[in-house]
């Protein structure tokens, strides 16, 4: 008996595991309170910013003035700046219910930036501005739970160096790319991506990484690139799940990947 019990928990506890990467259904914006913002919040290095624990309840972070207001211009501020260690969670940016297209100015600002390693959990992106999140500096960001809607173009960009974006229980709505590595970043460098048990609705490409670099420009990429490993990973669009450029330097813009080999060893499917 003692046996088959040992047995039956760990069917049930692989069980639970596999569902735990399931790719979810639709993701609706969890009901919030409005909350103007004017300026970034710095979270410091190691610590937790939790909005059930500060305001007691959700609530909707809306960029007010001009460099917050969620647009496509390069002088968006963040609405959070996570340092190295720090944890951003429960909360939603921009304003959901500013209305429909891609290329709204609903508050969202610049999104979250990360100066290294830090963790975004059950945090909504009502309306993406310039960008959901991006990591600035070497180590991995992680992102759990949650969902992001409406991004002009890419959601999650990668322009640290040697750096890593985990993406786990996501729900993507209405964008241009889920995540891209940076193509023509001054630092470049090889990055990866992890995608588990996430959904992409209307999104016209799920993720674009750097399958090579051009090693005129980049010499010491000639043999770099980027990997990207995706499971469960859906899509209601038949566009692909994985798309490959050719990085490059600042100042230059990336073109797709041509190579078959190039795309197969950085875009891999579990």
């Amino acid at each position: 008996m003692k046996r088959f019990n040992a047995l039956l928990f760990a069917v049930i506890g692989l069980f639970v595991a596999t569902s735990a990467l399931a790719a979810p259904g639709k993701r609706a914006i969890p009901s919030c309170t409005k909350v103007p913002v004017t300026q970034t919040t710095d979270v410091p290095a190691n610590t937790v910013f939790d909005g059930l624990v500060k305001y007691g309840k959700m609530v909707c972070l809306v960029g007010t003035p001009k460099n917050m207001n969620g647009s496509q211009s390069e002088n968006q501020i963040p609405h959070f700046n996570l340092g190295v260690g720090a944890t951003l969670k429960n909360v939603v940016l921009g304003d959901p219910a500013k209305g429909a297209g891609r290329n709204l100015t609903a508050g969202g600002a610049d999104g979250v930036h990360c100066a290294g390693n830090c963790k975004i959990e059950n945090v909504y992106w009502g309306d993406v501005g310039e960008d959901a999140a991006t990591l600035k500096g070497a180590g991995t960001m992680t992102v759990t739970g949650g969902a992001a809607y409406k991004a002009a173009d890419k959601m999650f960009q990668n322009n640290g160096a040697n750096s890593k974006i985990v993406i786990t229980n996501f729900y993507a709505e209405e964008g241009g790319k889920l995540y891209r590595s940076c193509g023509n970043c001054s630092k470049q460098s090889a990055r990866t991506v992890s995608i588990s048990g996430v959904t992409i609705y209307n999104v016209n490409a799920g993720v674009g990484v750097n399958s090579s670099f051009d090693a005129s420009k980049l010499p010491a990429l000639a043999k770099a690139y980027d990997v990207a490993t995706m499971s469960d990973f859906v899509s209601n669009k038949s566009s692909s799940r994985c798309a490959a450029f050719v990085g490059t330097v600042k100042g230059n813009e990336p073109h797709k990947e041509k190579d078959a080999d190039n795309i197969a060893r950085a875009c891999i499917f579990k």
